[in-house]
């Protein structure tokens, strides 16, 4: 070892009485230090301006906590530069030797052809070490000015860049080592490495080779450890590459002094590179890999609420078939190309918790039957001819897509406008799980959790909603109806997608109770028949939950079956007079007990004080009063503030004329307590708590008024006591505040970016020149 490490200072020496390696240094510290120093300067003109502009109300960089918006951001980018500078340094570190003789000198001395590379590679990668320490150095005077800043993160994040300037600096040796002109050899180790990043590109198509060039290539690894999340297979990869070109320059300057057949010199390279190949694969099977997320939210792992999801397998198979159809939306996510972007940017975060998956693939092109727009787009073509023209454009090849008779005789994807999807077989039950026409494409961890909870459980929750009196339906998509939120599947947030069923009954249901069914009666518009009144009641006596919403104007209609459980839906309209719409239209405030119904985002941020209130879009609303006399606990969900603009209209309301006025001739009556639009009602009953949500406003629902604004889903997750949707709020981050103004961040920056790099030049000149005396 006393051998390399003499080497290794030699090495080292040399760059230090370079002029090439000081003005490298000084640039790569100029550059790295403007770019994080001038996100830091960014981000605090920005904090200020904010503050300015909404004091209190601003809540600090919720959306990209600093960590990742500040450093993480700014590493990535000086990556690139610093990718651009190895070649430089590497450029001589073996060809130098030769142009200037002395490799002679080495070979005839008692020292190993493995010696002098480990040493030149240990020289040169202690001056890379330093150039990345100047950098962490910034790094260290920049954590100061963010508050609770993620230490660990930081330290994954420039794990990730010794690691990959040691891959670089091992490339850049070998290409030295095949040729004698440096700047042949720079341009060769640049080439290589942009050869390595873009191999994950080359022959996605083939099969075979696909896994190969894809576990060969750099590209995402020192990205996933930016993003805090440390894997064994990343770290290997690093240390696995370093070493097979290291291994590469040893075998190139061995043969130097051997007079060895090509063939042998072949075999070495050959064997190095199948053993790094098999290295990789077997480090990249899925129960082999080791995860580390050091991030504080924890925002690479699954959820815990999904992983509870997956822990309910038993450990059977779970099948994943990927339907492509060549017509269909999501197309180029789903060709052979993209297979492992999909297995490994989308599948690998949930086989890290469940490695008995199976996929499958089946490609195959097919229209909605009726559907005549391709043939007008292309007239006189039939749907074979137009598929090899679609299948030439996308760069397929048409012989691995069946044809349509084919594909329907295989599965039934009619109702799913027929684009990429996933059919997901466990134990003998299907269910799919769709992707969607957005910039993410595939399902987040709530759609998973909820296509998963229907393969798992027997039977899945059904809401149930009355027809016959012109309610609002799930299954209609109309500004006033309920269709959008419940069964659109082209929304990821719809309940359909987050493992909810909808259906419309007549008559509502009479017998046991079943607690996997919710009965909901949203606004009818017709007298209800005795015999559906006698059996609602009958359905709440036995313990059933239930929605049920009324509109002004029909309160007589809902009344009773709401008087059944001490609720009544007053007459009159809720009116507050103010300039800028409607009388009858207002904001509801949601009440605190409103927001521990569900963990719905704006109701996350309301409990973890980042929000300070909640609301609702109301359209027309009566008061509920109430009393407890029925058993349940009843209390207020949604409420609007009383004040002298506000009261109870019980004449005539014209909402496009003049405001209204207070009328108490006319029985308008005002109230000291907020007025009630929206209950819950709560009681034990048969082993299990019923669970009841009475709303005055029916439109609240709709998509013409947000689909419930920040209730979302709340209603329908309480009703389902919680089970559904599967919720995956992250921890809120904490380093989401500068410790610095302006002005201060600015004056750091000009210190970082050219004062240290001032110093530094004038440290290399002295060096230089004192070198160049003796």
């Amino acid at each position: 070892m006393r051998v390399v490490f003499n080497i290794a200072r030699a090495e080292l020496r040399h760059f230090f009485f370079s002029p090439i390696a000081w003005f490298i240094l000084i640039l790569f510290l100029m550059s790295s230090a403007g770019i994080i120093m001038g996100n830091l300067a960014d981000t605090a003109v920005e904090q200020d301006t904010m503050l300015e502009l909404q004091g209190a109300a601003f809540k600090g960089f919720l959306n990209m906590p600093l960590t990742s918006l500040i450093i993480g951001k700014g590493l990535d980018i000086v990556m690139m530069i610093f990718f651009l500078f190895i070649p430089l340094l590497t450029m001589g570190v073996i060809n130098r030797e030769y142009s200037a003789g002395t490799i002679r000198l080495l070979h005839s001395s008692p020292v190993t052809a493995r010696q002098i590379i480990f040493g030149k590679f240990l020289g040169i990668y202690s001056f890379v070490c330093l150039m990345i320490l100047l950098f962490v150095g910034v790094v260290v005077v920049l954590t100061f000015s963010i508050r609770h800043v993620e230490y660990l993160h930081i330290g994954s994040m420039l794990l990730g860049f010794f690691l990959l300037a040691a891959m670089y600096v091992a490339a850049g040796m070998f290409i030295s080592s095949l040729t004698s002109y440096p700047i042949v050899a720079a341009i060769g180790t640049f080439v290589v490495l942009v050869l390595f990043s873009a191999l994950q590109l080359m022959f996605q198509g083939t099969d075979y080779l696909r896994d190969v060039t894809y576990f060969l290539s750099s590209s995402g690894r020192a990205e996933s450890m930016l993003g805090g999340l440390l894997t064994t297979r990343d770290i290997i990869y690093f240390l696995a590459v370093t070493a097979f070109f290291i291994a590469c320059t040893i075998f190139k300057t061995k043969s130097v002094t051997e007079s060895k057949p090509w063939r042998v010199s072949a075999a070495r390279y050959l064997l190095a590179l199948a053993i790094t190949i098999v290295v990789l694969t077997v480090t990249s099977i899925h129960g082999f890999i080791g995860y580390c997320d050091v991030t504080k939210a924890k925002k690479n792992t699954l959820h815990p609420n999904a992983q509870k999801v997956f822990s309910q397998l038993d450990g059977s198979p779970l099948k994943v078939t990927l339907y492509t159809n060549l017509f269909g939306y999501n197309l180029t996510n789903g060709l052979p190309e993209a297979r492992n972007r999909y297995l490994w940017n989308f599948w690998a975060r949930y086989r890290r918790f469940y490695t008995n998956m199976e996929f499958e693939y089946v490609y195959y092109y097919d229209i909605i039957t009726g559907d005549s727009a391709i043939y007008k787009a292309y007239p006189g073509k039939t749907l074979d001819e137009i598929a090899e023209k679609y299948a030439e454009i996308n760069k397929a090849n048409l012989s691995i897509f069946k044809k349509p008779a084919e594909i329907r005789k295989l599965v039934d994807l009619e109702s799913e406008s027929k684009g990429l999807v996933m059919q997901l077989e466990y134990k003998g039950k299907k269910t799919l799980l769709r992707t969607f026409q957005d910039p993410d494409v595939f399902p987040d961890e709530g759609v998973v959790s909820g296509s998963l909870l229907r393969l798992i459980h027997d039977t899945t929750p059904t809401f149930k909603f009355l027809t016959g009196h012109l309610e609002r339906s799930p299954l209609k998509f109309g500004e006033r109806e309920y269709g959008n939120h419940a069964i659109n599947k082209d929304s990821r947030t719809a309940l359909i997608n987050l493992g909810l069923n909808f259906d419309t009954i007549i008559q509502p249901p009479s017998g046991a109770f079943n607690p996997n069914e919710i009965l909901v009666i949203s606004d009818p518009k017709t007298l209800l028949d005795k015999s559906v009144i006698e059996n609602v009641k009958q359905y709440i006596d036995k313990g059933g939950n239930a929605m049920f919403y009324s509109e002004p104007g029909k309160q007589f209609i809902m009344n009773p079956i709401l008087n059944h459980v001490g609720v009544n839906a007053e007459e009159g309209t809720i009116v507050q007079v103010n300039k800028h719409d409607m009388p009858h239209k207002f904001s509801g405030l949601i009440s605190k007990k409103g927001t521990e119904m569900a963990d719905e985002l704006p109701f996350f941020y309301y409990k973890n004080n980042i929000w300070k209130s909640c609301y609702t879009n109301i359209i027309g609303a009566s008061l509920l009063t109430y009393t407890d006399t029925t058993g349940f606990k009843v209390e207020q969900v949604t409420t609007l503030d009383n004040n002298a603009n506000t009261w109870v209209e019980r004449g005539v309301l014209v909402v496009d004329s003049a405001a209204p006025v207070f009328n108490a001739a006319e029985g308008d009556y005002r109230k000291e307590a907020p007025y009630a639009v929206g209950l819950q009602l709560t009681r034990k009953t048969g082993g299990h708590e019923q669970r009841i949500i009475i709303s005055s406003d029916a439109d609240m629902m709709s998509a013409a008024r947000g689909n419930g604004r920040d209730y979302g889903n709340a209603f329908y997750s309480f009703t389902t006591d919680n089970r559904y949707p599967v919720y995956h709020n992250l921890a809120v981050p904490e380093d989401i505040w500068l410790n610095i103004t302006k002005t201060p961040a600015k004056m750091l920056k000009l210190a970082l970016q050219y004062g240290i790099p001032a110093l530094i030049l004038l440290v290399g000149i002295v060096v230089l020149v004192r070198r160049k005396r003796k």
